[in-house]
């Protein structure tokens, strides 16, 4: 039965897709295969995924642009996802060449990689920009969460141990969910950076209120959502 009163971060890993669940103080995680399985189970909750949604028609959209701003030195996290014809193909320099003709400009293969999962969430939601499936982006989140962005990548041990130190302090119980998920799991189906992404998406699902890139957008507009009142971690953190 679909879940009710919960809040879902979900990121896209090798397997399929990661989810985290927060209900009330509890944490659950779970691996999916299709999105179509995950949309089923959690349409009656909040859902923060990061996916685009609503693809760019003539030029990149405004909410990678401002995403990319806003976070600065982590702006290079955002990919400027294909437009619809380049998303359709699955040879990359055919996509590349559909998406530079619609587009003015070159497809990054960052971006191509994504297009199977894009097309998945689009086969499920449509061009739904909000309700009950929010795109939102896991460094917009921990942004939010931290007051600012995180100098370090979440690859870097420096910038996963942050990252570790962020999600326990806001929520108790996620570095013990993450260990657990390290051991249930290969790491060839769900990769480090999925189990914390996740974890931060649904950290932010479980806000009472969302902002968004572009803040005021204009309707049938995509745009990206994160939380809002954005407050400095706890500097007594020591750094390792």
């Amino acid at each position: 039965m679909p879940r009710a009163e919960s809040a879902v971060g979900i990121d896209a890993c090798p397997y399929g897709w990661f989810a985290t669940v927060l209900i009330g103080g509890s944490i659950e995680t779970e691996l999916y295969e299709n999105f179509s399985e995950l949309y089923s189970d959690y349409q009656e909750s909040r859902v923060l995924v990061d996916i685009p949604i609503g693809l760019p028609t003539g030029g990149r959209r405004r909410c990678d642009i401002e995403a990319r701003d806003l976070l600065g030195c982590r702006g290079n996290s955002v990919f400027f996802p294909p437009c619809k014809s380049a998303a359709a193909v699955e040879d990359y320099d055919e996509a590349n060449t559909r998406h530079r003709d619609d587009m003015g400009n070159g497809l990054s293969q960052q971006a191509h990689a994504i297009s199977d999962k894009i097309n998945e969430v689009e086969a499920v939601v449509g061009d739904a920009y909000d309700e009950p499936i929010y795109e939102s982006h896991p460094e917009l989140c921990f942004y939010a969460l931290n007051g600012q962005p995180i100098a370090y990548s979440k690859s870097s041990k420096r910038g996963l141990a942050f990252r570790r130190h962020l999600l326990e302090q806001k929520h108790s119980g996620m570095d013990d969910e993450y260990e657990q998920v390290l051991d249930d799991t290969l790491r060839k189906d769900v990769r480090r950076d999925d189990i914390l992404d996740s974890m931060a998406l649904a950290l932010a699902a479980q806000s009472e209120e969302l902002q968004s890139v572009p803040d005021d957008p204009e309707p049938e507009v995509p745009r990206i959502y994160y939380p809002t009142t954005p407050a400095l971690v706890d500097s007594s953190w020591s750094k390792p």
